[in-house]
């Protein structure tokens, strides 16, 4: 089936973007803003996801003002090396007086290599504006340095990975390479905010922050494709409470406390939320954190003792890609915590833990 670039914009000349975005912007008439604040790059892999991350990128523009460079790479024989597209995405102003405009470049590439990417990417960057880039999809065994050493914010998404085994040193082969500004932003670790935000809210209170010190056992239950969405939430817990991990099998997680105590816990799957359900049980009483699909609230469960249970509503973030990319653009910091986590997820990546 041939290629539909009707979405792209106007085909150009790959060494004439920059004149033809000129006259682009030329023959407007001063009816339409360009705005740009950062670069936002995507690659991902195929012509078929042209059209998917155009119409994400269209939304996107909506509250972020940027130069949105679309690389899809391909491996067809006899194709063109590069094809180039520009378009604008314009949404009105609050004024409704003018159209506020994104720019597109968009480049489908037959058979490139890392560095071409690297090449054709820094090559149409909006001067010296923040670079942040979205890797869709398995990274690369071998990282192309020059690639990366600018790259202030790199957006993945771990869930998208067959393999976290594999693509974890991967991840940290890339850091590796990064520039020391280059910050992590994993999509799902994203999905888990509001429930941690949600747990940490729960032991906000001394009573209830008492059950941290005798836990037996946790139970996660997470929708079908999302172990590795349970496995980093699980590594985040037991960064925060001290937790070594001992041994992996299956879907079973055994750490041991700071107490020297063990800790069991058990991944479940099932249909429903990324996570629609979180339980601590200790000795002294019980913590759950549930959530049904679609609900923008989760509903949390605490019981002390003989006392009576307490029922708290708690909000939700929505799962949407754009929503997560969202939420995520407007976190500032180093994201320490994540790579704390991260550090705890590594050994749980074995089935068995030394």
């Amino acid at each position: 089936m041939p290629l539909d670039t009707s979405s792209l914009g106007q085909p150009v000349d790959l060494g004439q973007v920059a004149r033809e975005l000129k006259k682009l912007w030329e023959s407007t008439g001063g009816t339409q803003t360009r705005a740009s604040l950062v670069n936002f790059a995507v690659l991902c892999s195929g012509a078929e996801a042209l059209e998917n991350n155009t119409g994400m990128i269209s939304n996107f523009t909506r509250e972020h003002a940027c130069r949105a460079i679309l690389i899809a790479r391909i491996d067809e024989p006899g194709a063109p090396p590069v094809r180039t597209w520009i378009n604008a995405h314009c949404h009105l102003s609050r004024a409704g007086a003018k159209s506020i405009c994104c720019e597109q470049i968009t480049f489908l590439i037959n058979s490139g290599s890392e560095q071409m990417i690297s090449n054709v990417l820094y090559a149409n960057l909006d001067s010296d504006l923040p670079l942040y880039l979205w890797w869709q999809g398995e990274l690369s065994a071998e990282p192309c340095e020059q690639l990366w050493n600018s790259v202030d914010r790199l957006i993945f998404d771990s869930r998208e990975w067959p393999d976290l085994g594999e693509q974890v040193p991967r991840l940290q082969a890339v850091l590796a390479a990064a520039s020391a500004r280059t910050i992590l932003c994993d999509l799902n670790w994203t999905r888990t905010l509001h429930l941690r935000q949600a747990v940490a809210q729960m032991f906000d209170q001394p009573e209830n922050l008492a059950l941290l010190t005798d836990v037996r056992r946790v139970t996660i239950r997470h929708s079908p494709g999302g172990e590795s969405t349970a496995l980093l939430f699980a590594s985040w817990v037991s960064a925060q409470l001290g937790w070594v991990a001992t041994e992996r099998s299956g879907a079973r997680l055994d750490f041991r406390a700071a107490t020297g105590d063990d800790v069991s816990c058990e991944l479940q799957e099932s249909e429903g939320a990324p996570i629609s359900l979180f339980e601590i049980l200790s000795g002294a009483g019980s913590v759950s954190i549930q959530r049904t699909a679609g609900s923008p609230f989760f509903r949390a469960e605490v019981r002390l003792g003989d006392r009576p249970a307490s029922s708290h509503l708690l909000p939700a973030s929505t799962d949407e890609l754009v929503n997560l990319l969202d939420e995520e653009l407007t976190l500032g910091g180093r994201h320490r915590v994540y790579l704390k986590a991260l550090s705890a997820l590594t050994p749980l990546l074995a089935e068995a833990v030394a």
